[in-house]
């Protein structure tokens, strides 16, 4: 049994489903935490996965109450199916609530299975840390992207046998929608050339839902619109927020989009001069495409990108964010030179999870 509910996870488990699919008996359940349309079905439509078997329609919730509302519904598909593993992703709520609900049937052999593993950004205010290092603590086989991430896991005191380093899925899915989408009918589409923009994401709860961290953000792309036209599919949360707390765009250079399914979103990440996000998975996909990357956190799961030089952090400062953004705006070599980087990528993982789970089921 497969439980995914957020873009990331469909794009992310996209190369493993079919293969679950031919290789075993494979529920795909559906949480609901992301239930607009453009947020959620067109990704199963681009990515052309088959409908999930089950949708548990717990979008729309307060945190608690949504980890709360998926362990409810899952268990009583997982007292129906009797699965011999559930398979999480990531760090949402989905993935605590469907780790949870699996935990409770440990004792009549449901295992826990863990794709994406060991990532840390060590913050514990962060309800993504807390989600990720609760289920990576009660998971029975975990995948891990890389070395680094293992090591995580092993000073955290995990068992070696319990986890693989088998590399990272968005390298399958973020590689294969790169060579398939056409980015001059999306440039088209949107009036944009490649290298005159700047493409924006935000979304997470902290930063979207905090009014000075908002306030900052937001500064900083009204200045970064002086020069270069910015972008923004704008989230539903992040959309509310601002309307919550007052906060709108003056300038003319930004540009609000509604969310685009994931191939449209490849091909802008793709001609971007740069990208301004808090999202993990944009991160991961901006190294496999070598376009840079300004991170609105104070830290990250993925250091090793920082190092490389592909992403910035800046806290969600105007002032830290600006800095950050100005080689980025005064020389557009300076975003060639992340082309020709050599990064450490992830190696793609889909064919060896089957593989690891086969052996692990028996």
């Amino acid at each position: 049994m497969t439980v995914i509910g957020t873009r990331p996870e469909i794009i992310k488990m996209s190369p493993l489903i079919p293969r679950f699919d031919a290789e075993f008996q494979h529920v795909l359940v559906h949480s609901g935490q992301h239930y607009s349309p453009n947020m959620d079905r067109i990704f199963f439509e681009e990515l052309r996965l088959r409908q999930p078997d089950q949708v548990l329609d717990c979008g729309g919730m307060l945190p608690a109450a949504q980890v709360g509302a998926i362990m409810a519904k899952l268990e009583k598909l997982i007292v129906a199916h009797r699965p011999d593993a559930v398979v999480v992703h990531g760090d949402t709520n989905t993935t605590l609530g469907a780790a949870l609900a699996a935990a409770k049937y440990k004792e009549t052999g449901v295992k826990i299975i863990h794709v994406e593993a060991g990532c840390r950004s060590h913050n514990l205010l962060q309800t993504e840390e807390i989600n990720r290092q609760v289920v990576d603590r009660i998971s029975d086989l975990m995948f891990v992207p890389t070395e680094a991430d293992a090591a995580n896991l092993i000073r955290e005191g995990l068992a070696p046998a319990s986890f693989h380093v088998t590399g990272n899925t968005v390298v399958d899915s973020c590689t294969r929608t790169a060579e398939l989408v056409d980015d001059r009918a999306i440039l088209a589409r949107l009036g944009l050339s490649a290298r005159e923009y700047c493409l924006v994401t935000m979304h997470r709860q902290e930063t979207v839902d905090h009014s000075e961290r908002l306030a900052g953000v937001l500064a900083a792309l009204e200045s970064i619109a002086a020069t270069l036209k910015v972008i923004l599919p704008l989230h539903p949360r992040t959309g509310k927020k601002m309307r919550e707390f007052g906060l709108s765009f003056q300038s003319p250079g930004i540009k609000i989009i509604e969310p685009v399914g994931y191939m449209e979103m490849i091909g802008l990440m793709k001609n971007a001069r740069f990208c301004v996000t808090d999202s993990g998975g944009m991160q991961e996909e901006v190294a496999v495409l070598r376009v840079p990357a300004l991170v609105i956190r104070n830290e990250t799961e993925y250091m090793h990108y920082v190092a490389a030089g592909v992403l910035r952090l800046t806290g969600t400062g105007t002032e830290a964010i600006l800095k950050a953004a100005e080689p980025l705006l005064r020389d557009q070599e300076e975003c060639e030179r992340v082309k020709r980087l050599s990064i450490d990528l992830p190696k793609a993982a889909s064919l060896e999870i089957v593989r690891k789970i086969k052996a692990f089921l028996g």
